[in-house]
């Protein structure tokens, strides 16, 4: 949407003629002027861009106005980009002086030098540049007037109208709700306990997408019949945004008291409702709540809790965060989609309301498939079965099949609504991220962190001192998430969103935004181009069929920022012809497209940030690639061909991701990817031969000059001279948060060296992660440095083949996360493990407090593990607390074991499975096993 871009676009602005003003540059005469006009422009008409963007929809001459001022903003982006990049030429260069120098080529007094004339060439094309673009904008401005458009005042955006709700009902019009009824009224019935100060408030969030049917479910429990016959009294309440905690107390008032209240203080409502409800069994449904504001919620939260404690407080919400800032978030549900026969059913009821049997026979396929465009969104089905019941000819209905959503005017005004509310609720950046996502083909799987690295290139995060663009990036896709824009998500082990798609009607309602802005065109072999969404974009996916390939003429259109291209043909090679008219691209993904060759032209994309040639069968990369100062992210993962890479990639100063997993014939990377100090993730990084690249590969000890390093996997540590490991200075790496230490040699492992460099790696205790992988360093793993790490969330231990002796881990103090794989000459665990000590008698002296405090979950897989001893001595009413929040336990080709410790009677475990261990299997049988009554606590148990 415009009001984003325009948002980035002056941020970028104020950015970089702050850089400017703050080193004194002189400017061409009359700069600073066009400069000041042209911002005052943009201030004018960012003003005005909630109310044109919202008229858009119904009024084509706003829309034609919209599209003319991204157009202009998109070149501005491209001048400023100009601008920023070749600051520190003309800042370097620069000579104070106290008069204004206006540049022209008809004195060549200035071209004393060919740099100078380079300086005087390119101060001279940004002066025209911005002119020539304040006049564009001084139009645009000044045509706004035509449109009356409403200003925002006093910074607060002005929204649609929310619609308001009620309780009632017609339960038998509703379809696929049965079992999340079910489950909402078993959480409303609940009986509950008194907390320990006397009062507490139970409250019930219902998450999900607009559309998706919360306010539909709340009205099926409120209208319960075990609902209406456990609660006292029953109370809806519509509170939509803002949220006014006066507003909404007298709308309690008005349902508990049947009449409307005339109090104007607070104070005096929140008492009158206490006297109302004190000791009462009450449902309060506060539908469709948007703030996250806990002070606003905090005044009436307290007066709720007078309550009988089996009242409940029954909240609908789109914010996932809304849901947790109101409290019990483990009674938490997020709505799902329908299922396509629900769907079916739901569309059906509506579009067939009135037509004779013969009609539906007739339509029934046709209508089938139009129902399965509405994704399962209860919202899109009774939209699309509305427009349908007017749909007289079976004719009509083919031509409704094939139109996409955005075409229906029905769908725009009555789909898109509750997914423009939500919209409007983002932040301008949070905006432009959204709608950056329109980009991708339907149902795609994003990765978020290749996302966010795509949101980066775009520009989208200004660079602020101490706050990392990725974190920003972070938050915004959490946003996105937490208000249901994104779904399907595929978590890490850390429970971490890593990847998402989004339903096909947000991703519509994305395209709608950006129609003209971004175009997702297919090309295929035999029917040539198809164009999806717009020809005229900034912003294009390629859809490529098999032995098509990409035509030269459709890159010619714009000055595309981003090309990402979906390839299921054999390209083999990029023509320099393909990059000629792409000079403005920040993104480039061709990965996938089994291209085995690059042009040297590739160099001359300077404002790329973001490159993705990953899958490619690629042999090795042109030294031009040295040329992209802004690249920010390198993904060559998987290029099985791939031997080395440019010494010119030490060039590449901004450069911050670099991935190269998978590229499994690269031996060595070149000395200069250690000078770049921009480094926040290293994929791999490898250990090359000393001996063979002594001065052409960057070594172990060149990884001090990575500072700020957040993320790497060395591999091949075992092949390292120890001294190199020292001057690493991993100590200093207080930003590492991940680190991976595999010791795979070539040759023969040297048990003293790789004991050696063990010690000495030393990381920094801010590390999260760490994970020691085919060390054969001795008989356990337990460097000294071990319990220093206070920070330590996870760690893994495998293929260890020489370790006989877990290292003494307990007293941990983050440890959530353990994994114990491979370790061959792994055949006991006892006290030691848990840092309990035993006297020459054989008791357990006294133990720490707590022992490993944190932990969540651990997964052992050792097959020649067959005792895992408890602590002598111990009791269940010892005062030690062992592993108070271990919910999951995983044994898995453990073939030897057949003893669980005697402690495990104690811990709250939740989850416990056993896979490939007959033994025991065969001992933790139900009521019959030897170890049976040390799991027989544990609710879930799988054998397998």
């Amino acid at each position: 949407m415009a009001d984003a871009l325009v948002a980035v676009v002056l941020d970028h602005f104020v950015s970089i003629v702050g850089r400017y003003v703050g080193k004194r540059v002189e400017l061409v005469m009359g700069v600073e002027k066009d400069a000041e006009n042209l911002k005052c422009n943009l201030q004018a008409i960012h003003a005005v861009l909630e109310d044109a963007e919202r008229r858009q929809l119904s009024d084509s001459n706003v829309r034609l106005w919209l599209e003319e001022l991204k157009d202009v903003s998109y070149d501005m982006l491209d001048v400023l980009d100009v601008w920023s990049a070749n600051a520190h030429v003309l800042i370097k260069s620069d000579i104070p002086t106290e008069n204004k120098v206006c540049f022209s080529f008809l004195f060549p007094c200035f071209a004393s030098s060919s740099r100078q004339v380079t300086q005087v060439g390119l101060r001279y094309e940004i002066a025209a540049n911005i002119k020539k673009l304040n006049e564009k904008l001084q139009d645009i401005a000044v045509r706004k007037g035509l449109y009356n458009f409403k200003a925002i005042r006093g910074g607060v955006d002005e929204e649609p109208e929310r619609p308001k709700t009620t309780s009632i009902i017609d339960s038998s019009e509703v379809r696929g709700r049965d079992e999340d009824k079910e489950n909402l009224v078993r959480k409303l019935l609940h009986s509950s306990t008194r907390s320990p100060d006397g009062r507490n408030l139970n409250i019930v969030p219902v998450v999900g997408m607009g559309g998706i049917g919360k306010t539909t479910l709340a009205q099926l429990a409120y209208n319960h019949f075990m609902v209406k016959s456990h609660f006292d009294v029953r109370i809806w309440v519509c509170v939509s945004d803002p949220f006014d905690v006066v507003k909404v107390a007298r709308a309690i008032i008005e349902q508990l008291t049947g009449q409307a209240s005339t109090l104007v203080e607070l104070e005096s409502l929140l008492q009158l409702i206490l006297k109302s409800i004190e000791d009462k069994k009450f449902l309060l449904v506060l539908d469709d709540v948007w703030t996250d504001d806990y002070q606003k919620w905090e005044q009436l939260k307290q007066t709720l809790k007078y309550g009988h404690v089996d009242s409940r407080v029954l909240v609908t919400t789109r914010k996932e965060e809304v849901a947790m800032m109101m409290g019990e978030p483990i009674n938490m549900i997020h709505l799902k989609k329908l299922s396509e026969e629900d769907c079916w059913l739901l569309f059906s009821q509506v579009a067939f309301l009135g037509r004779n049997e013969e009609d539906r026979e007739n339509l029934e396929q046709i209508g089938r498939t139009i129902a399965t465009k509405c994704k399962g969104l209860p919202l899109a089905a009774k939209t699309l079965g509305s427009f349908m019941r007017f749909k007289k000819t079976k004719q009509q209905w083919e031509d409704v099949l094939h139109s996409e959503i955005w075409d229906l005017d029905e769908a725009k005004r009555n789909l898109f609504s509750p997914l423009l509310l939500s919209y409007y609720d983002l932040s301008p950046i949070a905006k432009r991220c959204f709608t950056y996502c329109a980009i991708f083909p339907k149902d795609e799987l994003i990765d978020k962190d290749d996302l966010i690295q795509q949101w980066m290139s775009q520009g989208y995060f200004i660079l602020k001192k101490n706050i990392e663009m990725e974190i920003t990036g972070r938050e915004c896709f959490d946003n996105l998430a937490m208000r249901s824009f994104f779904q399907d998500f595929i978590k890490d082990e850390d429970g971490n969103i890593v990847k998402c798609k989004m339903h096909d009607i947000v991703h519509e309602f994305a395209q709608v935004l950006t129609r003209n802005e971004y175009s997702i065109t297919e090309i295929k072999a035999v029917e040539g181009i198809r164009d999806i969404t717009g020809g005229n974009a900034r912003h294009l996916t390629l859809m490529l069929s098999p032995n098509a390939l990409i035509p030269v003429s459709i890159l010619t259109r714009k000055k595309f920022h981003t090309l990402m291209v979906f390839c299921t043909s054999s390209i083999a090679t990029i023509s320099p012809d393909h990059f000629f008219h792409l000079k403005s691209l920040r993104t480039l993904n061709l990965s996938r497209c089994s291209i085995q060759h690059l042009p040297e032209s590739i160099g001359e994309l300077v404002h790329l940030r973001y490159l993705n040639l990953s899958h490619n069968p690629v042999e090795e990369l042109p030294i031009t690639l040295g040329n992209m100062c802004n690249l920010q992210t390198l993904k060559l993962e998987c290029c099985l061909r791939l031997k080395k890479l440019p010494e010119s990639v030490g060039k590449l100063i901004c450069l911050r991701h670099i991935y190269i997993s998978g590229s499994l014939l690269l031996d060595h990377l070149p000395t200069g990817i250690c000078q770049l100090s921009s480094l926040r993730t290293m994929d791999v990084f490898i250990v090359a031969d000393y001996k063979r690249y002594t001065r052409t590969a960057c070594h172990l000890d060149n990884l001090r000059y990575l500072k700020r390093l957040q993320r790497i996997y060395i591999n091949g540590l075992g092949n390292a001279p120890s001294v190199l490991a020292r001057l690493a200075e991993f100590s200093l790496k207080k930003d590492l948060r991940e680190l991976s230490l595999d010791f795979r040699t070539d040759g023969d492992a040297n048990m003293g060296r790789q004991e050696n460099l063990l010690k000495i790696i030393r990381p920094h205790p801010n590390l999260e992660t760490l994970r020691i992988i085919d060390y054969c360093g001795g008989s356990t793993v337990s460097p000294s440095w071990m319990m220093s790490l206070t920070n330590l969330r996870r760690l893994v231990i495998k293929n260890c083949h020489f370790c006989e002796v877990l290292p003494p881990l307990g007293e941990l103090p983050s440890l959530e996360f353990l994994n114990i794989l491979n370790l061959d000459k792994l055949k006991t665990i006892g006290p030691e493990f848990l840092e309990v000590k035993i006297d020459y008698t054989g008791n357990a002296l006294e133990a720490s407090a707590v022992l490993f405090p944190k932990l969540k979950e651990v997964k052992f897989r050792c097959k020649e593990w067959w005792q895992w001893s408890g602590i002598p001595g111990w009791k269940v009413d010892s005062p030690a607390i062992i592993m108070p929040r271990l919910y999951s336990l995983k044994f898995s080709g453990c073939k030897s074991l057949e003893e669980l410790p005697n402690f495990l009677q104690k811990v709250p475990l939740q989850n416990l499975i056993i896979e490939d261990s007959v033994k025991l299997q065969r001992c933790c049988q139900k009521g019959a096993g030897k170890e049976w009554h040390k799991i027989c606590h544990i609710p879930n148990i799988q054998m397998f």
